[in-house]
């Protein structure tokens, strides 16, 4: 985490100039804005996960993005994502020890139906379907694959010095593992999974290069859902987030802490599927 605050730091220092066309402070809620045609953009994203129940827990998840503007309206991006976990104590995960590991890879669509300049709400579509070769919570291998879609809302108030974000994201999810069969052969077994998830955030810019704010997540899990929903498990988190940008570069840190979730025996929040708090940095360069 100290590279992670170094690295904030240290683009501290470029902030010169106002925010430019896709201004998004936030670290877990996106806008409806999209690059302009021919605009390109490259982000390294780098998230900290740390603290179950018991035992020790740290996990961190790397992505390298390049996103193109195709139209005003359109753009695509590319991710390449690393994983580390060090888990140790747990009674059902682990114990895995691995630093920067390829965990897989996605891809990002996304088309904004509605202009807020004409429409008084920007409102924007996005579907990202991704393969991974390691579980983000266990981190276990095994195939995965997902198809991440999101319906996102954005306005701005007060002559756009505050800016609001919504999103909402339906998330089904494949997963292959092998598990030992009574011949004693592997069986392929495939587990399916569903995440909806909820969340907002309210950004006000206090100066011509700076942000800060506070958002919030709600985020759920359905095994098996197509045989009918039943959530197995949720959490809610807040906290605050800060960004700041020049004209080409701009960062966001934000923390992401849970407050309360369920089934939670003996506690107040779920820290099986879910962890005690998050830290995301997000630096993005423009071309």
């Amino acid at each position: 985490m100290k590279r992670l605050m170094v690295l904030a730091l240290g683009l501290v220092g470029l902030a010169a100039t106002p925010l430019q066309a896709e201004e998004n402070p936030f670290g877990y809620s996106y806008t409806a804005d999209t690059e302009e045609r021919g605009e390109t953009e490259l982000t390294f994203w780098a998230t900290d996960r740390r603290g179950k129940a018991d035992g020790h827990y740290d996990a961190q998840d790397y992505r390298l993005e390049a996103e193109h503007g195709f139209t005003d309206r359109f753009q695509v991006a590319a991710y390449a994502n690393l994983a580390s976990h060090h888990i140790g104590g747990l009674e059902e995960i682990g114990p895995v020890h691995r630093n920067f590991a390829f965990q897989g890879a996605s891809v990002e669509f996304k088309y904004r139906l509605l202009d807020e300049s004409r429409h008084g709400i920007g409102l924007a579509l996005y579907a990202e379907p991704g393969w991974s070769r390691i579980h983000s919570v266990e981190g276990e291998k095994g195939a995965e694959y997902e198809l991440e879609l999101k319906a996102i809302f954005s306005k701005k108030f007060l002559d756009g010095r505050m800016l609001w974000a919504g999103n909402l994201t339906f998330e089904p999810e494949w997963e292959h593992e092998l598990e030992e069969g009574a011949s004693g052969s592997d069986e392929k077994d495939w587990r399916k999974e569903l995440k909806l998830a909820a969340s907002t955030g309210l950004a006000y810019r206090f100066s011509p290069s700076w942000y800060a704010g506070i958002e919030a997540r709600y985020a759920s899990v359905y095994p098996n859902w197509t045989h009918g929903l039943h959530r197995e498990a949720y959490a809610v988190s807040a906290g605050p987030t800060i960004a700041v940008s020049s004209k080409e570069w701009s960062a966001s840190l934000s923390f992401l802490p849970q407050l309360f979730g369920g089934p939670s025996p003996g506690g107040s929040r779920n820290l099986g599927e879910f962890e005690k708090r998050e830290i995301r940095l997000k630096i993005s360069h423009e071309f």
